[in-house]
């Protein structure tokens, strides 16, 4: 159990809404990264607004999770903001963004490239059994969170255009590789 404010355990940065899912496993949002920054700047505005929501909701939907007392002394990573395609076999996870928020967490002798089951958890304390891994395409490289991800997803009604915050941690019984998903759905 935490018994710090919220507000104490935290600390939000501002973060980029970004597409991380992508088609049939290819890593085709990955790869065509440029396409996406080259989008509409009448996108800016909305995405900007999306990121503050769930910043905001991120803060009240993780206080079940933290006082039922399954993160390691309360130690949260900061969020990893994106939004979802219709994809909803894989979450497409961008290398800079994604390792700089979860590589603080990772432990001597466990090697994404190799896989990591991990447990991903939703707002309510849910368990969900997935894979992470690390891909190399070219000069590209990219994590993908799967082997779950469909049934966390049909669970939450979570679909295309939705923004979640994944937030790493170590699980204070298990010390087992986690997540926890929060997100605000987005109607288009």
């Amino acid at each position: 159990h935490c018994s710090k404010e919220p507000h104490q355990r935290f600390l939000f940065l501002k973060a980029m809404t970004e597409n991380s899912s992508s088609n049939s496993g290819k890593g085709k949002n990955i790869i065509d990264e440029q396409q996406h920054e080259e989008s509409g700047k009448s996108e800016e505005g909305n995405n900007n607004r999306l990121v503050n929501e769930i910043l905001s909701y991120n803060e009240s939907q993780l206080k079940f999770l933290l006082n039922v007392g399954i993160v390691k002394d309360c130690e949260l990573s900061m969020p990893y903001i994106t939004q979802l395609t219709s994809d909803k076999w894989n979450l497409f996870l961008r290398t800079p963004q994604f390792e700089g928020i979860f590589l603080g967490f990772l432990k001597e002798g466990e090697d994404v490239r190799d896989g990591i089951p991990v447990n991903v958890y939703d707002k309510h304390g849910h368990e969900f059994e997935m894979m992470l891994k690390k891909f190399h395409k070219g000069s590209i490289s990219y994590y993908v969170l799967n082997r779950g991800w469909l049934s966390f997803c049909n669970q939450q009604h979570l679909g295309e255009n939705d923004i979640i915050a994944l937030r790493t941690f170590r699980h204070a019984i298990t010390d087992k590789l986690s997540f926890v998903v929060t997100y605000v759905r987005v109607a288009w």
